[in-house]
């Protein structure tokens, strides 16, 4: 099965081409396009480089929107299933392939690598989020769950892999900033196979986070605001724009 792995990325010039490198020793089958969301630094360069693809957007546009870029294309190219992770370094290789293997084998329409669904498999060193992120997932979790009937641990997580049909929801319609979160509430909604599968996560490999507490504070509310607004939408609704 053509399987495209597409990382976003804004300025992480500092891990890219080490991600690029992992993700080609676990999925040596997989075409790698990197998604330079705006970066200022010499990450576009790097990934190229490296031998990735890389779409370049011409300003940073969110998450989402470099989802966004990943699914379409991978839609237009054919591919039959479509795997992001972080630019970052944070998540193993090896975690990403698991995932990856979930929708391959045809056991979800879309697979996400949970760090929480099983906090025995973590070791020393590993990730740790800050008390006002885990405020923030934690929230979270308790509205997706309870408006999915699902039980989600992770809803943040960036490490998934989807097959077309889940590409196709997500190539129409994806919030530019709340889209890790949003998009599992949609999925369930459509009606699609969602499953998570415990995974380890690392410490950033390099590189600073977007999120300081101001804005980990301000992105809480907000997403809050977009899964109370999913909550109470019609099931099976999939109108609107990004």
């Amino acid at each position: 099965m053509r399987t495209l792995v597409f990382i976003p990325a804004w300025n992480e010039e500092d891990s890219v081409t080490g991600v690029i490198a992992g993700v080609r020793q676990c999925l040596p089958d997989a075409d790698v396009l990197v998604i330079d969301d705006g970066s200022t630094d010499g990450t576009a360069a790097q990934a190229r480089a490296a031998g990735a693809l890389v779409a370049s957007l011409p300003f940073n546009q969110g998450v989402g929107a470099a989802q966004q870029t990943g699914y379409i294309y991978a839609l237009r190219e054919g591919y039959d299933i479509c795997a992001q992770t972080d630019g970052d370094g944070q998540h193993p290789p090896q975690e990403l392939a698991r995932v990856v293997a979930q929708v391959r084998d045809g056991d979800a329409d879309m697979a996400v690598g949970s760090r929480y669904l099983d906090p025995d498999i973590a070791e020393a060193g590993d990730y740790r989020a800050s008390p006002m992120r885990g405020l923030g997932i934690r929230m979270f979790r308790a509205i997706v769950s309870a408006s999915t009937h699902q039980r989600f641990t992770d809803t943040t997580s960036g490490l998934r892999a989807l097959n077309r049909r889940a590409m196709a929801l997500f190539g129409e319609r994806l919030s530019s900033e709340f889209a890790d979160v949003e998009a599992l509430q949609r999925a369930v909604h459509q009606g699609l196979r969602v499953k998570e599968i415990p995974v380890r996560m690392l410490p950033r490999a390099g590189g600073d986070s977007f999120l300081n507490p101001a804005r980990s504070l301000y992105y809480i509310y907000k997403t809050l605001v977009v899964l109370l607004a999913g909550h109470v939408r019609p099931r099976g609704s999939n109108s609107g724009s990004q």
